[in-house]
């Protein structure tokens, strides 16, 4: 039984489930680095398009997203 599935309702593979947990740890290594000043966010944004294989605009729109959202969480944690 698979942890992850598709937009279908499907299970994914061994191989798409390795990609995504090592996508999703990327995704928060590059928000420590930017957050810590040890990268740009533009740096982050062109890290993430060639390991995701996206282009730059949706690279940027995917992690904006994800670490606004993180953000928000926190504010609605700490309130």
């Amino acid at each position: 039984m698979s942890l992850y599935v598709d937009e279908n309702g499907e299970e994914l593979s061994k191989w798409e489930e390795g990609r995504l947990e090592t996508l999703t740890g990327l995704v928060n290594s590059l928000g420590d680095y930017v957050s810590s000043g040890v990268l740009t966010l533009a740096a982050a944004v062109k890290v993430y398009a060639q390991t995701a294989e996206l282009t730059e605009a949706e690279a940027g729109e995917f992690l904006a997203g994800v670490w606004v959202g993180h953000m928000l969480d926190e504010l609605e944690y700490d309130a």
